[in-house]
């Protein structure tokens, strides 16, 4: 009985005491969190206060994470969206002010065959020299880069990077001619400081990589 009275005093001792006792403890090593798969990761990324990750530098870390997946045809410029011209054209002040007015400055030239021979850069012509209907033959760039509509953006890059240039023609798996690339398109892509949450928008690169996925 004494023995049973001894611990249940002891038992209210250690109670009262503990809670003053505890500054006095080490602190107890916490494990951090370690994600385990690509969604926990982003579900970290989003949860990190903006002081500690801006918006620069989590589209960055998203663009980085997707480029590999996203599809040249979920960012390729359609064809139906693009100006052609064509070999027998003759390009003069009307013309070109016309081509500047679109806003782009790559315009494909499609040959007797109906297939593209070549690239017309505007930035290359001095609007100032130009005279009237000199043949367009004379702007042609030839050197063309082709990359299918199903290449990552990785494969794109790595092909106008090969080829020295900025815009590639882009084709499907019967080779033909579905839309066109820019280089500009890949980095605005990845790099656009205009979003606002890079992995929660759907502009992000993120965002677009996951529904190329679909």
């Amino acid at each position: 009985m004494t023995r049973n009275f001894f611990q249940k005093l002891m038992t209210k001792i250690v109670v009262a005491l503990d809670p003053k006792l505890e500054k006095y403890r080490p602190p107890k090593k916490v494990k951090p969190f370690r994600p385990e798969t690509e969604q926990e990761l982003v579900a970290v990324l989003k949860r990190t206060p903006k002081d500690v990750l801006p918006d620069e530098k989590r589209n960055l870390i998203a663009g980085a994470m997707s480029f590999d997946r996203i599809s040249v045809a979920s960012v390729m410029t359609p064809k139906k969206d693009i100006t052609f011209l064509h070999e027998g054209d003759f390009l003069g002040p009307l013309l070109l002010d016309k081509l500047y007015k679109t806003g782009a400055n790559c315009f494909p030239v499609l040959g007797a065959d109906k297939q593209v021979c070549g690239i017309v850069y505007t930035d290359s012509i001095d609007p100032l020299n130009i005279k009237e209907d000199q043949p367009i033959d004379s702007f042609i760039n030839r050197n063309i880069v082709f990359v299918r509509s199903d290449y990552s953006l990785e494969m794109a890059l790595a092909a106008l990077l090969r080829a020295h240039s900025d815009y590639c023609i882009v084709i499907d798996k019967e080779m033909e001619l579905q839309g066109c690339l820019t280089l500009s398109d890949i980095t605005t892509l990845l790099f656009n400081r205009a979003v606002a949450d890079t992995f929660d928008s759907d502009a992000s690169p993120y965002a677009v990589a996951r529904r190329s996925q679909k």
